[in-house]
């Protein structure tokens, strides 16, 4: 017989399993900034997988959630030019990239790349790229020197879409930024 506390239980437990999925198919989706979060990443802990440089440097780090065989995990990067080549590796390889995440030059707060703006600049970057993200709506700022964490910035060159840089960016000889690579963007 189904008492009310045992359909209490049982209405409880349906309702926890639906929520969770309704959480696990959000997070799955990588849509906007609630899939980057706060990425756990460790300054001067973890490694990036490209340089091999120890990640320690905020206003240019950047994070990957990643499904590949199997599994998820996290990548993280001391500079956007290495995102950008990592996620041109992990689509060769098949895997899902779930979210691409960035600093917002402006205010620190995580960003999806594929959405915002890249800033390309002369400021110093752990590569020496001068690549910088930021929500669309910041770039203005940062051009008038409205940034409010982070150093002084630097001078602003040129935007492109994150999209573009994720696609087109390659490093030249000597871990260079090629000149040209942003022509179409």
């Amino acid at each position: 017989m189904l008492t009310r506390r045992r359909l209490l239980i049982l209405g409880t437990g349906v309702a926890a399993a639906l929520l969770s999925l309704f959480i696990l198919r959000h997070l799955e989706s990588g849509s906007g900034e609630t899939a980057c979060g706060e990425p756990p990443i460790s300054y001067g802990r973890d490694e990036c997988p490209v340089c091999k440089m120890i990640v320690d440097y905020e206003p240019s780090s950047a994070a990957m959630y990643v499904e590949e065989f199997g599994r998820r995990r996290w990548y993280f990067f001391d500079d956007l030019g290495c995102a950008a080549v990592w996620y041109k590796v992990e689509k060769s390889r098949g895997a899902r990239v779930l979210a691409v995440c960035a600093r917002d030059r402006v205010d620190g707060q995580w960003i999806e790349l594929r959405s915002a703006a890249v800033l390309i600049t002369d400021e110093f970057t752990s590569m020496n790229t001068g690549f910088l993200a930021a929500k669309p709506e910041n770039v203005e700022a940062y051009r008038r020197g409205e940034v409010r964490w982070g150093p002084r910035p630097g001078r602003l060159i040129k935007t492109v879409s994150g999209s573009c840089l994720l696609e087109r960016f390659r490093y030249g000889e000597s871990w260079s930024v090629p000149s040209g690579w942003d022509e179409g963007c």
